[in-house]
């Protein structure tokens, strides 16, 4: 059925905002993107300055899994060359009470903890397969409007540890499983609801489902993009199919993919930056949105609004629209995990010279370490430290020079002799930006069956996208799964 051209408004220029508009500027709407920051990307952030020999640093997402079929189709749609993230046999190290584990996978490494028999003949890897990876197969799809299923929805309503301990984990065992990403969630383990993190699990370890299954475009005339050859930036060109089983990273950095969707003809001239919005509102049977810009404000008329805003923002904004109690109780209670990313320039990458992954879990306050360069040439190396929750916030409270201090301090604990090393540093908090304060949503027990439901839900000509409005918050597919569906509602609706 033919659907008459709609004025659209995409508030935020992320992938979901970009993803959104691109979809609906070409199936015939007239649609203009408000942008707060000065570029886009959103959350989509590559650090250049200060570190040497052309390197960089990814302050938002890190790679490109391979099975994220709807990131894959906009690489490929956008000719953006990948480099495939190499395998390594022992991949990371763990830190913990003072001393380093390099094998934490091996039966015979000396964990701190009493462990039975079991447990400590599986190792670190192997208690995963134990106590987490059952349930994750159990999880069905979280597209689905019935998700989660009545079996699964008590696990929504306990924390991942208490969850841990019904599989029967010692207390050990959860001490062992807290350590590294299963703890990066909200304020961690102890306080994260087991369905969040396990719903996570099922989209990247079982694979996301095929996108064109679930209907990402906007109508049978607009197929989403689909990935059928992967440009490499070696030059080669590689199968879609065989890039599944593989992680990538964009040549140059992640965010040339916000910024090269950003220039598409479609829309180079419909996104308007330095345009926050401080008031969302009704106006002649419409949406009026007024922005705050450098010439005072401005005023701006549509048929529908499609909202990218985090919510954390979103809460600070006045919404003069008729939105249910329920849509406003989740603007206001939805959580975002507190993430503190501090990176650290080393002239060599001497954990590589020793045979060491640069990646490690530690108990100490930088918590994760991840190796920035392990798919980027030269000589030099950027390790990360990420931190979230309390810690993120406690890093968060000190100036930027203390941060960098200590988190030198803490990777060479790991990484002895590191810190005679370090050449430059650089620092991100998503709390103290102000365009996010947060980084990915999460949910405490109790919360997704009151919240789900309504998250994404439009209300009075408001569309809402966003990661944190995804099954898949805090990464790309989220993102362009959520444009992809607000932009569905948009060209569907009536008026």
């Amino acid at each position: 059925m033919h659907r008459a051209p709609k004025r659209v408004l995409v508030l935020g220029a992320g992938l979901a905002g970009l993803s959104a508009a691109y979809q609906l500027v070409r199936g015939g709407h007239d649609v203009t993107v408000l942008e707060a920051r000065d570029r886009p990307g959103g959350k989509g952030c590559t650090l250049r300055a200060p570190f040497r020999d052309g390197q960089h640093a990814e302050a938002g997402a890190m790679f490109v899994p391979g099975h994220h079929t709807l990131t894959m189709g906009y690489v490929a749609l956008l000719g953006l060359p990948l480099v495939q993230i190499p395998a390594q046999k022992n991949d990371v190290v763990a830190y913990i009470r003072s001393a380093r584990l390099d094998h934490p996978e091996s039966a015979r490494a000396p964990w701190p903890f009493r462990l039975s028999h079991e447990e400590r003949a599986h190792g670190y890897w192997g208690l995963w397969a134990l106590y987490v990876l059952p349930m994750v197969r159990k999880m069905g799809d979280p597209r689905s409007p019935a998700w989660p299923p009545p079996g699964l929805a008590p696990l929504g309503d306990m924390t991942f540890a208490e969850f841990l301990r019904g599989e029967g984990a010692s207390p050990g065992a959860v001490e062992i499983l807290k350590l590294g990403y299963l703890d990066l969630f909200g304020d961690g383990i102890y306080c994260v609801a087991a369905l969040n993190v396990l719903r996570d699990l099922s989209f990247n370890m079982k694979g996301v489902p095929p996108h064109l299954k679930h209907g990402f475009g906007i109508g049978p005339h607009l197929p989403p993009p689909l990935a059928r050859k992967l440009h490499m930036a070696d030059g080669t060109v590689e199968p879609a199919a065989e890039a599944a089983h593989h992680s990538f990273t964009i040549e140059g950095g992640n965010a040339r993919l916000p910024q090269g969707l950003a220039a598409t003809a479609p829309l180079s001239r419909r996104i308007v930056y330095e345009a926050p919005a401080v008031r969302i509102g009704e106006h002649q049977g419409g949406v009026r949105v007024v922005t705050r810009g450098k010439d005072g404000p401005r005023t701006w008329d549509a048929d529908r609004v499609i909202c990218t805003i985090p919510f954390t923002v979103l809460k600070g904004i006045e919404i003069a629209l008729p939105l249910s109690p329920e849509k406003r109780q989740a603007i206001t209670e939805l959580r975002f995990t507190s993430v503190t990313r501090e990176f650290v320039q080393t002239r060599t990458r001497l954990w590589k010279r020793r045979g060491l992954p640069g990646c490690a879990v530690t108990d100490l306050p930088i918590m994760y370490v991840n190796d920035q360069t392990i798919a980027q040439p030269g000589p030099y190396g950027i390790l990360e430290s990420y931190s979230t929750g309390p810690r993120a916030r406690a890093w968060g409270a000190l100036s930027a020079d203390e941060r960098h201090r200590q988190t030198v301090a803490g990777m060479n604990c790991v990484y002895p002799g590191l810190a005679r090393q370090v050449v430059a540093g650089a620092t991100k908090s998503w709390d103290d930006d102000e365009w996010a304060r947060g980084d990915y949503a999460y949910f405490e027990p109790g919360e997704m069956r009151r919240l789900l439901p309504v998250i994404a839900r439009p209300e009075a000509g408001l569309h809402f996208a966003g990661d944190h409005t995804s099954p898949l918050p805090g990464w790309m597919q989220g993102a362009f799964e959520s444009g992809h569906r607000a932009a569905a509602e948009v060209h569907a609706a009536t008026a």
